[in-house]
């Protein structure tokens, strides 16, 4: 029988799911940042992303996200 990998077991969440390729400096670089804050990677790109989302919706940059437009 094979064995599975952790990508064949179902996901513990309902969050959409984004793959990243950068340079290993850089993937290096936030390690660091994410472990000086005690959060996982994952994580830490999360709360980039959401603040830079909220950051480019309060300017106008961007209408909203299509969470807030099915709130309407």
């Amino acid at each position: 029988m094979p064995s599975e990998s952790a990508y064949d077991l179902p996901m513990a969440t309902d969050k959409a799911k984004l793959m990243v390729y950068m340079d290993q400096p850089y993937k290096e670089g936030l390690a660091k940042l994410a472990a000086a804050q005690n959060r996982s990677m994952s994580n830490y790109v999360e709360t980039l992303i959401i603040e830079a989302v909220e950051a480019a919706i309060a300017s106008g940059e961007i209408s909203s996200t299509a969470e807030e437009d099915d709130k309407k």
